[in-house]
């Protein structure tokens, strides 16, 4: 997109792209159904969050602390929740949602087949809670829900280049014009690499983090 540095562009082309797939063309979310992001201050999370305002759907998510919170409200979402069993049970009170796009999966299945409305779509990403989740599979068809498992990097080469050029056209236009903003916390030089990781696995990254290979290109 125009006006953007490489490193800000470089935290871009995965993280809405999964998004993108996931909420826009999977689960065809549309505007006005309200929706559910887990780990919201992710990479992922921070680029749906926005890709829902953009497109008039509001948003809520499930974060590690009250500062991510924070981060994820000043990009858009209504509200939200800390992880911990009792905090989200309190998302009850800003349900049903039409969608829930979840990286987590197992620990979190049987509430996201609570918090969904009649015809919700439930969009898993990851299994960041485990692999394995015992359903209520008469709640699952009594609100005819959808559970649709969702993988990016194992399409094919066609299927990528369809998608990006979704996103030339829907989505990197907005950045042009201020409705979206890359969310890169921090370029690392590719020698402190070691660093980038350590901040990774520290779980206090917002957004995306990118290392600069060459940087006489940023």
């Amino acid at each position: 997109p125009e006006g953007m540095t490489l490193a800000e562009a470089a935290a871009l082309p995965e993280v809405y792209a999964t998004a993108w797939l996931n909420l826009f063309q999977l689960a065809a979310l549309k505007p006005g159904q309200k929706v559910l992001l887990h780990a919201g201050a992710s990479g992922v999370g921070s680029a749906a969050i926005q890709l829902c305002r953009a497109f008039g759907s509001p948003c809520w998510v499930s974060v590690g602390s009250a500062e991510r919170l924070t981060y994820c409200e000043s990009l858009g979402a209504q509200g939200g929740v800390l992880r911990g069993e009792e905090q989200l049970q309190a998302l009850r009170d800003f349900a049903p949602f039409d969608v829930i796009l979840d990286p987590v999966g197992g620990s979190y299945a049987a509430l996201n087949l609570d918090l969904l409305a009649v015809d919700g779509r439930w969009v898993n990403i990851g299994l960041l809670g485990g692999r394995n989740a015992e359903l209520d599979l008469a709640l699952l068809l009594g609100k005819r829900i959808a559970l649709i498992g969702s993988t990016l990097r194992n399409r094919d080469e066609q299927f990528k280049a369809d998608l990006l050029r979704d996103l030339q056209q829907f989505v990197w236009p907005l950045f042009a014009e201020g409705r979206l903003k890359p969310q890169l916390q921090q370029a690392y030089a590719l020698k402190d690499v070691e660093a980038a990781f350590a901040a990774l696995a520290s779980n206090q990254v917002n957004g995306k983090l990118v290392l600069v290979i060459d940087p006489t290109l940023v």
